[in-house]
């Protein structure tokens, strides 16, 4: 799940619809958001996001240096323009 998390919004919907039909096997009759909703399983993009921030807030108060520097949100000569592509940082939003 960590590895996916900043994939392409195709990859990641191909992810969240393996997980729907799997949970369409329970009940025909119910939406998938109810599903997710009453049996509290997060979707493929909250878990995602969970995910990163835990692993951004252990970068943070890392003893080593070099680890430390890769929790900025700016990269250095980085230029803001990009791609539709997501970015990890984005997830922290």
């Amino acid at each position: 799940m960590q590895i996916w998390g900043c994939a392409k919004p195709s990859q990641v919907c191909t992810i969240q619809a393996s997980q729907s039909i799997t949970l369409r096997l329970i009940v025909w009759y119910v939406t998938n958001e109810t599903l997710h909703n009453d049996l509290r399983i997060p979707t493929v993009d909250q878990l995602a996001k969970l995910y990163y921030k835990r692993f951004h807030s252990k970068l943070q108060h890392h003893p080593n240096p070099l680890v430390t520097h890769l929790a900025s949100r700016t990269l250095p000569d980085n230029p803001p323009r990009r791609l539709k592509r997501n970015w990890c940082r984005d997830l922290l939003n």
